[in-house]
């Protein structure tokens, strides 16, 4: 009987922590994307920057959804691939916003 309930309180524990990733892998996402769009009304971001690391976006969430495909939930592994993906897109956003080269309004900050 303790076996069972102990099976039952460990695969609970895995399900929770499993979708916890999720939200933290998309929440990571929607983050990057409003970083774009700041950068983009600040002036920080040019047009040819904007393009260039909204379709980083796109192609994170294209492998994302290469990996979902075997199956709903993302194992361990993939959670890493996809922060090491995440990492670098911000790592890309911030090279990009803190360079010399400006948006459509100029401002130099």
């Amino acid at each position: 009987m303790k076996s069972i309930l102990i099976a039952a309180a460990l695969g609970a524990l895995m399900f929770s922590t499993v979708a916890h990733a999720d939200i933290g892998i998309d929440s990571r996402q929607l983050d990057q994307s409003r970083q774009i769009d700041a950068g983009k009304r600040s002036g920080k971001l040019s047009r040819r920057e904007r393009g260039v690391l909204n379709q980083e976006q796109r192609s994170i969430k294209q492998v994302e959804a290469r990996l979902r495909a075997r199956g709903n939930n993302l194992s361990e592994r993939d959670e890493r691939r996809l922060g090491v993906l995440l990492d670098r897109a911000q790592a890309h956003i911030r090279q990009l916003k803190n360079n010399r080269e400006r948006g459509r309004n100029g401002i130099h900050f």
